[in-house]
Parts: structure tokens; C-alpha cells; sequence
């Protein structure tokens, strides 16, 4: 036996040497790597299968996708700055480039110059189509005006930030409501928000009064700095309380643009955004970062500072989910509604408890004509790429800016694409995915349900219809357009809205420091609305429970029968 097992290694070690040279041979198909390093859930789910089906059309090569997901810019930052993370294309937020840029950790992308581009891409030059063009100028020019010429860390040439980042999502901030439970406030009208403004988050009418009694422990506040302070230095300035300030060089705060005082972290203006967040405590539900849209559907808040993206998907979710108005019962207010359809089949919804007709619940976006936040999310190659990899990395990155990768993408995510709308709603491929998700009337899919059975009730019934909503939608409150904020209406209601009252957030710098002091000092100072009224109703639940409890015992005190010495000493 032990003679044989010398044999039967040099087998099998001859059988691996043939297989491994064949498997070395020149017919081989080749399996390229890629490391893509992203934020989670931000790109539509058949993306790898997709991708490698482009990359082979391409290059003749399988691909090895290797994703990877990060839940912060500055858990990104942190990692790449240190050299922790060996990826090979990234997608930060602005200020996040603008960063990396300033620090030379980043490869400049030339995207946007088709020749510059093309060098060191390994295709198929008659099937590869250059999608650049793609890309909404309009967003560009927006990042040149932001950002304008940036200097990097050791080096004497100043650098644009269109030459590292190819545009992936975009939007705004704004505010995420609830529409019926203003109807019942009472603010649901044009002047009345239009005149709160920022100051919806802060409970504030515009003149320094309550908006509503029954907003107080109803709102929700982003857990995030950087856009909390935003929407806080917004409402400071349309409230008046930054009137007559001046900025540590001079400046007034009340003559800047937006693009300016989104940016201002001066230590006065930092002091003035404490106080007013450290007041608005008292008017909050608490903060959140990704469950806001889930507690204004659930009817648990009414107001929440929100990112166009999730606004635009809680919106649609609550055109579905109906929930009962008020019935004649005031303990059935807010409970989930029975469906039914009427005689001409159109749905309505019944209180499960009195069976009274009820309407459906509503949510809306709000985006504050005073000023406010527009930002973008781009893909950049880090430094430490591995240089092998960069013809897979360039192909991924156009891949992306297909038209109907696009429309999968924000199916998807719910974000706004940096393909313009103009790309995608001439794409058949985008028409496609668009009318089926969003059950349109329209020749160019297959109109059946899961289970194979012809759909004959349409959500929309024309493509023109639907383009009307997804391409042209206008808010009723604000007249500007959620899901691209470029279309929107200059002048409405004599109020003066445009692209000059969005500012884009840079890097705070050297002040940066001082500003998470400042969150985290007004994080933990004062009292939310919703825990105190939390804790009154436990005192009183303790109280009645303590009473209860030793009438309970005094109960159980005069009920027990006194057992006998002897029968004491017979259980011993």
C-alpha cells in the first residue's frame, strides 16, 4: 500500500500538469476583474449580468465583478485616503470628489473627450458607441459653476472636476409631508406653504409662529450634517434671523446666493445653527436617515426632511397604499383601508372597522422656492486602481450611461438619472422598461400579468399620458419638477424659482471639524417632542399601574388563610 500511493501522486500530479497546460492554451477565454465600490442599493439588480453580457459584446472576454458597498462619504473617504481599499471605480458625492481631487488621489477621466477617453480601450471600435453624449450638459455646467477650477495638493495646475467624474444620480432636498394631515392642520394651501417654506421642518409659519399645534412631535430630521445644516442655514436666512449678520470676512449673510451660504461654516453661522436645531428639538419626532418615507406611510410622523429620490418613491408607494380618512369614529383615523372596486370597476377603499368610504392617503415632495439643495453623485477612478483593470473600468462607466440602463437604474433607486430625459424617453429600450413598469398603454412590450394572463387595466393609458407625469410632472404646491429639477418653472405665483436658488455643497475644509461639533453638541442638548410626551404618558401608565398594584396586594393580604402551627410543622 505504500508503494502504491507514490504511483498514484505522480498520476494525478502528470494528470494536473496536462490539464493546467491545457487550460493555458491559446483558445482560451479570457476572464477579466473588476472592483466597483459603491453606495448599497444604488443601482438596479440584473446590473452584473447585463454588464458582462456588454463587456463580452465588446472585448470577446468573460468579467469577474467584484461589488463592494459603503453606507457613508466619509466611511469612502476614510478608506480610500488610507490606502484600506484596493477598488477600481468609485461613486462619491461632490464634495467627496472634490476632496479626493485636492488630496491627488485621483485618476482624471477625460470622459467628455472621446479621443482621451479611447486611449488604452481595448474594443470592438464598430460595435463600441461612446455615450458621453448622453450625460445632461445642464448637470455639468451646474458641477463647473459649484466647484470651478480646484487646486490639487503639491501641484502648481489648477484641475475642473468634469475631467474625474463621469455624473451617475442627482437631486434635491426638500421636504416630504403628509397631505392629509394638512388638509386637517389646515396649511395645505399654496400661500400658507409657500410662505413656511424651510420653516415646515421647524414647525414655524414664516412670521415666527406655530404652523400648527398638531405638527408639534410630528417631524422627522435627516441624521445627517451636512444636510440638516443645509436646510437649517435655509431657514435662518428666510426667517430673518440671519438679517443684519455678518460673516467672519465681512460679508453679509442675506446678500449671498445659495451656492454661497450653503457653503458658509463660519464660526458665527455655526453658532447661530445650534441654537436654532437645539429649539427645533422641541417640535421633532426624532431623526432619521433611511426610515422617514416608512413612518409618513405608516402615519407615524407627518413631515420629514427628505432626498428627492426616496421623496419621489414615497410618494408613488402612497398612491397604492391607501389609508383611511377620518371616519365617524376618531379611534379609526389612519387605519389601513379594506379595497373594493365600484360598479365601474375604479377602486375606493372602506374603514375595516365602520365600513364608511374612505380616500386615499397621500404624501408630497415640497422643494422651498427661497433656496436650496441640489447635489450629484459621479464615478471617479481612485489612484490605487489596479491598471490592468482600467479597460473594464471605462467600459462599466459608459455602460451606465445608456439610456436604458438609465431607466432600469432609476426604476430601481428612485434617483434621478444624469442621463437627460431627452436620451431616455427616445431610447425604445428606456420607453420599454418605463411602460411596463409603469403598466402603460403602449405597443412597445408585452402586455401580460405574472401569470401570463393579458393586462387589459392600464395605469396609463398612453405614452403620452405617462410622459406627461415622468418627464413633465410640475408639484402643485411648488410648480417645479421633482425628478428633474432642471425643468423647472422660473416665475410661479409670483414667486421666483430657478436653478440659482439651488446651491451645491462643497467640502467644508478645514471647518469641517467644527461643524460635527456643533451636530453632535445639538444632537444631545434639549428635549425631543415625541419622548417627553413619551415619557409623561409612561408616568401616567406607571402611576396607575403602582395604585393598581397595591390594591392588588392589600386584596391578596386579607384573602390568605392562616394555616395552623401543626399544619405548618407536617409540610416541613
Amino acid at each position: 500500500m505504500k508503494k502504491i500511493i507514490p504511483a498514484v501522486l505522480c498520476v494525478i500530479l502528470l494528470l494536473t500538469v496536462v490539464f493546467s497546460a491545457a487550460a493555458c492554451t491559446p483558445n482560451e477565454i479570457q476572464v477579466d476583474k473588476l472592483v466597483v465600490y459603491n453606495w448599497a442599493d444604488y443601482i438596479y439588480d440584473s446590473k452584473l449580468t447585463d454588464f458582462k453580457e456588454y463587456y463580452k459584446s465588446l472585448t470577446g472576454n468573460d468579467i469577474d465583478i467584484t461589488y463592494v458597498t459603503f453606507d457613508t462619504n466619509e466611511t469612502m473617504l476614510t478608506k480610500i485616503m488610507q490606502g484600506d481599499a484596493r477598488v477600481d471605480v468609485i461613486c462619491p458625492s461632490e464634495y467627496a470628489i472634490q476632496k479626493l481631487i485636492e488630496s491627488d488621489m485621483l485618476v482624471a477621466l477625460n470622459y467628455f473627450d472621446e479621443n482621451e477617453y479611447a486611449k488604452g480601450l481595448n474594443v470592438n471600435s464598430d460595435l463600441y458607441e461612446h455615450n458621453s453624449s448622453n450625460v445632461d450638459n445642464d448637470i455639468i455646467n451646474k458641477i463647473n459653476e459649484a466647484f470651478g477650477e480646484i487646486r490639487v495638493e503639491g501641484k502648481d495646475d489648477l484641475q475642473n472636476m468634469t475631467d474625474y467624474i463621469v455624473p451617475y444620480m442627482y437631486g434635491t432636498l426638500g421636504i416630504l409631508y403628509n397631505k392629509y394631515s394638512f388638509m386637517e392642520m389646515n396649511i395645505y394651501d399654496y400661500e400658507t406653504i409657500n410662505k413656511a417654506n424651510w420653516g415646515i421642518l421647524f414647525n414655524d409659519d414664516g412670521e415666527g409662529n406655530l404652523l400648527s399645534d398638531e405638527l408639534t412631535g410630528s417631524i422627522l430630521m435627516k441624521d445627517s450634517i451636512r444636510d440638516s445644516y443645509a436646510a437649517t442655514v435655509f431657514y435662518l436666512l428666510e426667517s430673518g434671523k440671519l438679517d443684519g449678520k455678518l460673516a467672519d470676512d465681512g460679508r453679509a449673510y442675506a446678500d449671498m446666493p445659495a451656492g454661497e451660504l450653503i457653503n458658509a461654516v463660519d464660526d458665527t453661522l455655526i453658532e447661530l445653527c445650534k441654537k436654532a436645531l437645539i429649539e427645533q428639538k422641541k417640535q421633532l419626532f426624532g431623526y432619521e436617515v433611511d426610515f422617514g418615507k416608512d413612518d409618513l406611510l405608516k402615519g407615524n410622523a407627518t413631515v420629514d426632511l427628505a432626498w428627492s429620490g426616496d421623496a419621489m418613491y414615497a410618494v408613488e408607494e402612497s398612491w397604492d397604499d391607501a389609508l383611511c380618512k377620518p371616519c365617524s369614529e376618531e379611534r379609526h383615523t389612519r387605519v389601513y383601508g379594506e379595497e373594493k372596486r365600484d360598479e365601474n370597476d375604479e377602486k375606493y377603499y372602506l374603514c375595516k372597522y365602520c365600513k364608511e368610504k374612505c380616500g386615499d392617503y397621500e404624501l408630497g415632495y415640497y422643494v422651498p422656492h427661497t433656496t436650496g439643495n441640489i447635489w450629484f453623485d459621479g464615478w471617479v477612478i481612485p489612484k490605487n486602481h489596479e491598471p490592468s483593470h482600467l479597460n473594464a473600468i471605462k467600459l462599466f462607466i459608459n455602460f451606465l450611461n445608456n439610456p436604458e440602463v438609465a431607466a432600469q437604474n432609476m426604476l430601481e433607486i428612485g434617483y434621478s438619472s444624469a442621463v437627460s430625459p431627452d436620451a431616455v424617453r427616445s431610447n425604445d429600450g428606456a420607453r420599454t422598461a418605463l411602460a411596463e413598469a409603469y403598466v402603460v398603454n403602449d405597443d412597445s412590450w408585452e402586455r401580460l400579468d405574472e401569470d401570463g394572463n393579458p393586462i387589459t387595466k392600464f395605469d396609463y393609458d398612453s405614452w403620452e399620458e405617462f410622459e406627461e407625469y415622468f418627464f413633465d410632472y410640475r408639484d402643485e404646491m411648488d410648480n417645479s419638477n421633482w425628478r428633474y429639477p432642471f425643468v423647472i418653472a422660473e416665475t410661479s405665483g409670483g414667486y421666483d424659482r430657478g436653478l440659482n436658488t439651488l446651491g451645491v455643497m462643497r467640502d467644508y475644509g478645514v471647518n469641517n471639524k467644527a461643524v460635527v461639533t456643533m451636530w453632535n453638541s445639538a444632537r444631545s442638548t434639549g428635549d425631543n417632542a415625541l419622548p417627553l410626551l413619551g415619557w409623561t404618558a409612561l408616568a401616567v401608565v406607571v402611576t396607575a399601574g403602582i395604585v393598581a398594584l397595591s390594591q392588588f396586594i392589600k386584596f391578596r393580604i386579607k384573602s390568605v388563610v392562616k394555616l395552623p402551627d401543626d399544619a405548618n410543622q407536617s409540610r416541613i
